[in-house]
């Protein structure tokens, strides 16, 4: 059985890197930079999805309450009811 692994870097790897990085020094922050964009684009759906399920909730609840209060009031449709009972 063949196992692929990374391959270990060599001296002469690491001597063009860092020659790489004395010549050409901004290619750090723009590397990082980047590498940070798709980050903060996760991120932001992420906080934005949270925010939007959070109204989805309370707005759930203000229907199912008005559905109690028609129910109360005995103002209910026949879908109405069947929603209502199967919340």
């Amino acid at each position: 059985m063949i196992k692929h692994c990374a391959s270990m870097p060599t001296k002469e790897d690491k001597e063009k890197f860092f020659s790489l990085i004395s010549e050409k020094p901004w290619l750090i922050p723009s590397t990082v930079l980047l590498e940070m964009i798709p980050v903060s684009i996760v991120a932001y759906g992420f906080m934005k999805n949270r925010r939007l399920k959070k109204r989805l909730q309370i707005e759930h609840q203000k229907t199912v309450r008005e559905y109690i209060k028609k129910s109360d009031s005995g103002k209910l449709t026949q879908e109405e009811f069947y929603y209502l009972k199967h919340i």
